[in-house]
């Protein structure tokens, strides 16, 4: 792409803070003479990381882009300012900080709304003992021995990929692919599965076979890390953004930034894109489950998909209580195993992660992306209007 001067200088921007903040930068599949550069010259300081975007920010205006952009390019600026600004050593608060760096307000979910989630999840798991033991049986019982979980990931890909191209019809780029990859993540932070766009339409998804490799989340992984979620989401953009329309702010991913919120909002409704509850269940057991014999009933196994839904509430309010409340550790466990759902180690983890500055944050996106969506567009919306996402530069504002 022919690159404008005010290009480079705005892409050169997050990769400069990304030398402060290890992980702010997602991906970046821009000119790889421009990343090269960043990589070796010298770290910026923060005040001039900060004029530098007060300059951008002021010469945005002259650059004859049509509103839309103007906007979103706007949008962008702000959420790299105010992570700046947080280098720089300025106290914003937390929902204003939010505001800035997410386009969209920062409020607690109801309380209320959890009210009956022991007794759902009760119902949901049945039988006799303890509600953590139930669980955590299961939990043995769909654990996938390590040998096993490349094959059946690879499987369920297929799986979406196949429905992802029968509902969105000539629709992925011709030579896209994904590059699978078993990593044994000892970091502090842990994920089950996490897709790194490397561009020209290929992603790698890593996939731990130690943390929490259940065949019954699959599915669900393999239609949110690729189609028709984040890998689907990021190759349409660059194939129709940046690489047809030449809009180089598509070719870098900011952790911090309102792009996030979208981009998990469609990968958490990607399955249900591709089938309903019931059929999710059906394929799982039939096509992903190394013993169906051994399994809950497919009413059972339907109702605990439904009710691990609202989980997502639950740890929404957790980051809340942590980072707005200022809930400490004490607090935030005994709230944590209030419910007798989630295992201390559990709640560490959960804990370990809204510590990390890179991903403190990560625990309000998931949620706040799928209610911004089905808000606007229904649960499930169509076929049309989820492509719409995938294509289009949207706003968490746009959908308010």
């Amino acid at each position: 792409m022919k690159l404008s001067e005010y290009g480079k200088r705005f892409l050169r921007l997050p990769l400069r803070i990304d030398k402060h903040n290890k992980g702010y930068v997602d991906f970046y599949i821009g000119p790889k003479k421009l990343h090269k550069i960043v990589n070796n010259e010298a770290i910026t300081s923060p005040s001039k990381l900060l004029s530098d975007c007060k300059a951008l920010q002021k010469d945005l205006f002259k650059q004859g882009y049509d509103k839309k952009r103007e906007r979103y390019l706007e949008k962008m600026l702000t959420a790299m300012r105010t992570s700046i600004e947080t280098l720089n050593g300025i106290v914003i608060p937390i929902k204003e900080q939010f505001l800035r760096l997410y386009d969209v307000a920062l409020k607690p979910v109801n309380e209320s709304e959890l009210d009956n989630l022991k007794e759902e999840i009760n119902a949901a798991y049945g039988d006799l003992g303890s509600l953590e033991k139930r669980i955590s049986d299961l939990k043995v019982r769909r654990t996938v021995p390590e040998n096993k979980v490349f094959e059946l990931f690879k499987k369920a890909l297929s799986i979406t990929r196949e429905r992802t191209k029968e509902l969105f019809v000539n629709f992925l780029p011709q030579k896209e692919r994904i590059v699978l990859e078993l990593v044994k993540n000892n970091d502090e932070v842990k994920w089950t599965y996490y897709n790194w766009y490397v561009g020209n339409f290929c992603s790698r998804i890593e996939v731990n076979p130690n943390y929490n490799i259940y065949w019954t989340a699959f599915l669900f992984g393999a239609a949110h890390e690729g189609y028709p979620g984040h890998h689907t989401e990021f190759a349409i953009k660059e194939r129709v953004l940046y690489r047809e329309l030449d809009q180089y702010e598509h070719s870098i991913l900011l952790l911090h930034s309102p792009k996030l919120i979208i981009s998990e909002g469609i990968a958490d409704l990607a399955v249900k894109m591709l089938f309903s509850n019931r059929e999710a269940v059906e394929i799982g057991l039939r096509e992903l489950c190394p013993d169906s014999s051994n399994e809950d009933s497919l009413e059972r196994m339907m109702a605990q998909n439904k009710v691990r839904g609202k989980l997502t509430l639950f740890w929404y309010n957790f980051a809340y209580h942590a980072l707005i409340d200022k809930y400490n550790d004490e607090e935030l466990m005994q709230y944590g195993t209030n419910f007798e759902i989630f295992n201390k180690e559990t709640i560490k983890n959960q804990l370990k992660r809204i510590s990390s500055p890179v991903y403190s944050k990560n625990a309000f996106m998931y949620n706040l992306g799928t209610n911004l969506i089905t808000h606007k567009y229904g649960e499930p919306p169509s076929i049309k209007d989820f492509r719409y996402l995938l294509v289009n530069p949207i706003l968490p504002s746009d959908l308010i």
